[in-house]
C-alpha cells in the first residue's frame, strides 16, 4: 500500500498527554518522505514546530524518523515504529527519544479532504 498523501494523527507521552500533528508524506514503493507539523508544546519561540519524515514501510510495519528543523525550539530526532492496518488508513504504534517514549496513531485523510488538508497547513506554515 501506498502511503503517499495527508495524514492527520497525535502521540502521547506515558502521561497521557497528546500532541496532534499533520503530515504529508511520498511513498516511493515502501522508502517515503514527508513533512509534519504539530503545535509548540515544548517552548515558545513560534506556534508550530516542523519536521522532515523519513522511513519505510515492508507489509504492513513502518518505521521512520522524524527530524525537526531546529528553526524553533526543538532540534532532535525521534523514531517511530508502528503497523499500518488493513485498510491503509490508519498507523498505530510507539515513538522513542533516548529513554522517552509514548504511543502514536496517524489516520490518513479522505482523498476529498487532501487539498483541504495541505491548504491548512500551508495557512498554518506561513503564520509561523
Amino acid at each position: 500500500m501506498d502511503l503517499s498523501g495527508a495524514w492527520w494523527g497525535q502521540y502521547r507521552y506515558l502521561t497521557g498527554r497528546a500532541v496532534g500533528f499533520w503530515a504529508i508524506l511520498d511513498d516511493s514503493g515502501g522508502a517515503f518522505t514527508g513533512t509534519s507539523s504539530e503545535p509548540n508544546s515544548i517552548g515558545h519561540a513560534t506556534d508550530l514546530l516542523h519536521a522532515v519524515l523519513r522511513g519505510t514501510r515492508e507489509g504492513s510495519a513502518v518505521r521512520f524518523v522524524k527530524a525537526y528543523d531546529g528553526a524553533s525550539d526543538a532540534a532532535h530526532a525521534v523514531d517511530y515504529a508502528g503497523t499500518l492496518d488493513r485498510s491503509g488508513e490508519r498507523i498505530a504504534g510507539e515513538w522513542r527519544l533516548s529513554t522517552a517514549r509514548g504511543s502514536f496513531e496517524m489516520r490518513r485523510t479522505l482523498p476529498d479532504a487532501d487539498e483541504e488538508a495541505v491548504e491548512r497547513r500551508e495557512t498554518a506554515d506561513t503564520r509561523a
